[in-house]
């Protein structure tokens, strides 16, 4: 018999606009308009999507559990959680084993952490996998949000795949969704009608890549001089990157617009979307693309060659290496029908494999409310767990 509703406290963290964020935002939301009590704890601080969740009626707290003491013990966070008392307490990455820790010492009963990706092999320092074998421990589930995700934790940190279920994140597929553009971001940018917009997603991080982009589209404008990069999202990387595009004579091509609050409009205004990043779980972005009828064009980590099914669905190129990217977009940008070929292709995908619906019901099964909806991705059939 189904349980009634459950009290869910996620625990991150902040909610700054990154992927992984939104992503916890929107299960916050959606938890709840099935009935769930679902709050939010920030353990370093909150953000622009706390401001939100909070305009929207939900609970979020900022409970600091900072420096190396609090590996061993959080006990600000360990009294929060005792206080709220949830039945389940759900940790996204960053927070694994001071909130996992926390929470059973407060008496939770069900811990689930989602590994929403990792630096790499060859960056991460070599006490973190211990760290994370240590989480484990202290958590009933852990969910990696691709298959690669899943088998580096089985071979590296050593946890049980019996433990582990695969939950892709999910998009929203009735939000992002293919229609016309309403030319307001060209306008802005004073891009010619004709040309084409190339555009990107992603918070201005190393591991995101974007001066290998922006090496890259040098060499496009070589050969599509009408061609123009925008590149939405915000962070500490931008002032430099805004630099290297002065240097290579781009600056009047490529176009930083900071962070949006309506990014589904800005993918419709797209001719082609690109991720350059070092490394991926399963990109919120490249999700959101797809959704919205945009042909992608990514590196090949992570999760990122199962989302575009091998390139059935999209380009893939190899990471690191700017020739191999830029060959791809100027390709795509001279080939519209095999770009609208992709595009749509990469919209079935979404609408069939990746939809929000499926990924709440996956975790919602894993907090002991639910029953796991038994269409959509091929990664949740069966037991979901990873492929050694």
């Amino acid at each position: 018999m189904e349980r009634g509703p459950l009290r869910i406290e996620m625990v991150i963290p902040a909610l700054d606009a990154a992927g992984m964020e939104a992503m916890t935002a929107r299960l916050t939301r959606a938890l709840a308009a099935r009935g769930h009590h679902v709050g939010v704890t920030c353990i370093e601080r909150g953000g622009v999507l706390a401001d939100k969740l909070r305009a929207e009626g939900f609970r979020v707290a900022v409970v600091p559990a900072l420096g190396l003491r609090s590996l061993l013990r959080a006990p600000l966070l360990e009294t929060w959680l005792r206080t709220v008392a949830p039945d389940a307490v759900h940790v996204h990455s960053g927070a694994w084993l001071k909130a996992a820790r926390a929470a059973r010492r407060a008496g939770v009963t069900c811990v689930v952490h989602t590994v929403h990706g990792l630096i790499g092999d060859d960056a991460e320092p070599w006490y973190v996998p211990f760290l994370h074998h240590w989480a484990a421990r202290y958590t009933d589930w852990v969910a990696p949000v691709s298959t690669p995700l899943c088998n580096y934790l089985a071979r590296r940190v050593r946890i049980d795949v019996a433990k582990m279920r695969v939950i892709p994140n999910g998009v929203n597929t009735d939000h992002f969704r293919p229609g016309p553009a309403t030319g307001a971001l060209r306008a802005r940018l004073r891009i010619a009608s004709d040309g084409f917009l190339v555009g990107t997603v992603a918070r201005l991080d190393p591991v995101k890549n974007h001066a290998l982009l922006i090496d890259a589209f040098a060499r496009v404008r070589a050969l599509v001089p009408e061609a123009a990069l925008v590149i939405i999202g915000d962070g500490p990387l931008r002032s430099g990157l805004e630099g290297r595009a002065r240097s290579l004579g781009l600056d009047q091509h490529v176009h930083f617009v900071g962070a949006s609050t309506d990014i589904a409009a800005l993918y419709r205004e797209l001719d082609l979307f690109v991720l350059s990043s070092n490394a991926e779980g399963t990109s919120m972005s490249i999700l959101e693309a797809m959704a919205s009828g945009v042909c992608v064009v990514a590196t090949a980590v992570g999760g990122t060659p199962d989302l575009l099914a091998g390139g059935a669905t999209g380009v893939l190129v190899p990471p690191g290496d700017p020739a191999a990217l830029a060959d791809g977009l100027t390709r795509m940008l001279r080939d519209a029908a095999q770009r609208r070929r992709l595009a749509a292709a990469g919209r079935a995908r979404a609408d069939e494999h990746y939809s929000e619906l499926v990924m709440i019901d996956a975790y919602e099964a894993l907090y002991g409310g639910g029953t796991r909806h038994t269409s959509g991705s091929d990664t949740l059939t069966a037991s979901g767990r990873c492929v050694e």
